[in-house]
C-alpha cells in the first residue's frame, strides 16, 4: 500500500497531464476503488481507456483488477508504524494484550484517515439531506447497527431500521428516491440479501451507502458510496472496534453537521428523559 502510494504522489508531481488527474482522483478516493473499473474510471475523468491502461501498466499493474487485488491483502493496507518500532518479545498474556489494544489503536486512526477523504462528507450530506434514512445490517444479532439508528434519531426525525424480514422494505421503496438514504451496515454474516437489496436501491435510484471492514468487489451497481477499511478479518477484535469508531465518528460528525437545525430536538429529548425518568 505505501508502495502504491508513493507511486501514485510521484506521478502527481512529475506525470503528464492526464497522468496526473487519473493519481489526483485514486489519491483522494482511495476508499472507493472496490468500485471502480478501467472503464468507469476513464468514463469519470473523461479518458480514454487506453491512457487509463498505460497508467496502470505504469503503476506496475497489468490491469485495474490487479490494484484491487493487491488491496484485497490486509497486509498491504497496514500504515507502517514510523514512530515506534516494538522490539520482540515471549509470547505472553501480557504481550498479547498489549498487541490487542495497539491494533485496536491502529483500527481508530484509519478510521480518522477515513473522515478526511471526499467520500466522509459525501455520506455525511447524504444523511442530513435525506427526508428519509434506512439502515440494514447484514446480521440483526449484532447491536452496532441499532446504535447508529438511535444516534442518528436524536440528531433528525424520519430514521428507519429495517429487520432482516418483514414490511419495512416495501417501506423503503414507497419513499421517493431523490430523497432517501439507505445506510448498508456490514456487522458480519452473510452479506447477500443485503447486497441484493443495494443493487435494487441503487438501480430504483436511491442513495446507498456502505459501511463495512471487510473487502467487497459490489460494483458500482450494489452501493453508491463506500466507508471502507478493510484491515483485519471480521473474526478479529480489530474489526469490532474499527466498525464501532467510524459509528461513532459518523455519529458526532452528523451532528456537528446538523447542529444549527435540530436545537430544539435536543431540548425535546431532554425533556422527554426527564419526564420519562431514563
Amino acid at each position: 500500500m505505501e508502495n502504491l502510494l508513493l507511486k501514485l504522489t510521484r506521478l502527481l508531481k512529475f506525470g503528464t497531464p492526464s497522468e496526473r488527474r487519473i493519481a489526483k482522483y485514486l489519491l483522494e478516493h482511495l476508499a472507493e476503488l472496490p468500485f471502480e473499473t478501467a472503464a468507469t474510471l476513464a468514463q469519470r475523468l473523461n479518458l480514454s481507456p487506453m491512457t487509463v491502461g498505460r497508467f496502470i501498466r505504469s503503476l506496475g499493474y497489468q490491469q485495474f483488477s490487479d490494484i484491487r487485488q493487491h488491496l484485497r491483502d490486509p497486509a498491504s493496507l497496514q500504515l507502517p508504524q514510523t514512530d515506534i518500532v516494538a522490539p520482540k518479545q515471549p509470547d505472553t498474556p501480557e504481550n498479547a494484550l498489549s498487541a490487542l489494544l495497539l491494533q485496536q489503536v491502529q483500527s481508530i486512526q484509519n478510521v480518522y484517515d477515513l473522515c478526511r477523504q471526499p467520500v466522509w462528507q459525501q455520506t455525511l450530506d447524504a444523511i442530513a439531506s435525506s427526508e428519509d434514512v434506512f439502515i440494514v445490517s447484514c446480521c440483526d444479532a449484532f447491536c452496532i447497527s441499532d446504535y447508529l439508528h438511535s444516534k442518528l434519531l436524536e440528531q433528525r426525525g424520519n430514521v428507519h431500521h429495517l429487520r432482516e424480514k418483514g414490511a419495512g422494505y416495501v417501506a423503503l421503496f414507497d419513499g421517493r428516491p431523490e430523497n432517501t438514504t439507505l445506510i448498508i451496515v456490514d456487522c458480519g454474516g452473510n452479506p447477500a440479501h443485503v447486497q441484493r437489496l443495494g443493487h435494487e436501491a441503487v438501480k430504483a435510484g436511491y442513495t446507498v451507502v456502505l459501511i463495512t471492514g471487510r473487502y467487497y468487489e459490489w460494483g458500482p451497481g450494489s452501493a453508491s458510496i463506500c466507508l471502507m477499511i478493510p484491515l483485519v478479518p471480521m473474526t478479529d477484535h480489530g474489526s469490532a472496534i474499527q466498525l464501532l469508531s467510524m459509528i461513532e465518528f459518523l455519529a458526532c460528525a452528523v451532528t456537528k453537521q446538523l447542529q444549527s437545525e435540530n436545537e430544539d430536538r435536543s431540548q425535546r429529548l431532554m425533556e422527554l428523559n426527564r419526564v420519562l425518568a431514563f
